[in-house]
């Protein structure tokens, strides 16, 4: 697969898949070789461990663009043709900016910003982080002087986290249960509530005593501040969604090949097809590869004890020192193992391969010594990455 080629062609680049697989590296890497093609590129990512800031040198990394110096490029040697910017999303003010969009008036914002369940729910309601990373992607792709955006999403523990995101956020809001257990308070306001509470109602009796009347209060008044604004919401989301389904835009599923992890790999491949979206390559990191000079050697023999046993005598022999046997038999078990973890990648890949269809490029990158963290990694990660 020409993986340049694919730069060239696509507006947008979404990076998916699980955490601890080497996703923001692999964002970062493919920004910088597009930035390094001529592009004018940007980078964004959700990472909240902040890995990407570190491997560009950007100190501070927030919710705004930024230009990655230039000196980073010219002290590995790199030349740079284009020019490439990164941004770190923030998931509450992203939807505050939300929230100031869509806002009625400055009464209708104020009461949403200060509402003490929105401010819990910004940050913590499931699907937020995933939406707000294609919240952001579409609001920079509408506004941004950019070829090229990469986007590092947040880890997906289940393929439709990502692919439901926008839809979970409007069904909370319009949710009918939370409309039905604030519905008195809202129809009598709190007057009418507390009358409504000496009744007979023996679920808002349980509600209070494990929630209390304020938190009632804190949500009525959260869904009473969001009314009239599910339509911008809903609206919203469309558009995100067809935008991550135009041909301008390609995913990059971004896997190991350890079996379970490629099991869900094949699974949101699938989804991922279901929704429409278009899948350019899955790339496969941390494999390990069979040591050179070693494909006549060290396959299931050195596994067994006498057999490396035998090896290690041959060695401290050739070597003309005895007591290099044991470190000798420690290094053959220690090779053959890794064999045979090459072996089992090997065909956890070819696996894989089988389950994609036809056109849907598949790379791998060899386990790394260290991680990868600093721009000369990134620049190793590339030379794989793009070896073709």
């Amino acid at each position: 697969m020409n993986l340049d080629a694919l730069l060239q062609e696509k507006k947008i680049l979404v990076c998916c898949g699980a955490g601890g697989v080497g996703k923001t590296t692999t964002a970062a890497a493919i920004a910088i070789r597009a930035a390094m093609l001529g592009q004018r590129t940007l980078v964004l990512t959700i990472d909240p461990a902040r890995r990407l800031a570190n491997a560009l040198g950007v100190s501070e990394f927030g919710n705004e663009v930024r230009a990655v110096p230039r000196r980073k490029f010219e002290k590995a040697g790199v030349p740079l043709k284009g020019e490439l910017r990164a941004m770190m999303v923030d998931t509450k003010r992203t939807f505050d900016d939300l929230v100031e969009r869509f806002a009625l008036n400055v009464e209708m914002r104020d009461a949403i910003l200060g509402n003490p369940i929105y401010q819990q729910l910004s940050e913590t309601l499931s699907g937020s982080r995933e939406y707000m990373a294609m919240e952001k992607l579409f609001d920079l792709h509408s506004t941004e002087d950019a070829d090229l955006i990469v986007l590092d999403t947040p880890p997906t523990r289940h393929a439709l986290d990502f692919l439901e995101a926008p839809d979970r956020i409007t069904a909370f809001l319009e949710g009918k249960v939370i409309h039905w257990l604030v519905k008195p308070y809202l129809m009598a306001g709190q007057l009418g509530f507390k009358v409504f509470r000496k009744g007979t109602s023996s679920v808002f009796g349980v509600l209070e005593k494990v929630t209390g009347m304020e938190f009632l209060k804190d949500i009525s008044d959260f869904i009473l501040s969001f009314e009239g604004m599910y339509d911008g919401f809903n609206q919203r989301a469309k558009r995100v969604k067809a935008l991550l389904a135009d041909r301008d835009t390609g995913f990059l599923l971004v896997t190991s090949p350890n079996r379970r992890l490629l099991d869900e790999t094949v699974f949101f491949y699938n989804k991922l097809v279901e929704h429409k979206m278009h899948v350019d390559a899955v790339i496969v990191n941390k494999v390990h590869r069979p040591l050179a000079g070693s494909a006549a050697g060290p396959g299931g023999p050195l596994l067994s004890d006498q057999g490396r046993q035998e090896a290690a005598a041959r060695m401290a022999e050739a070597a003309g020192f005895d007591g290099f046997r044991s470190t000798a038999s420690k290094l053959l078990l220690n090779l053959a193992r890794h064999q045979a973890m090459a072996e089992r990648d090997s065909r956890n890949i070819e696996t894989l391969a089988g389950s994609l269809d036809r056109g849907v490029g598949l790379l791998s990158v060899p386990l790394f010594p260290l991680d990868v963290h600093d721009f000369d990694g990134l620049s190793l990660l590339n030379q794989h990455l793009f070896a073709a």
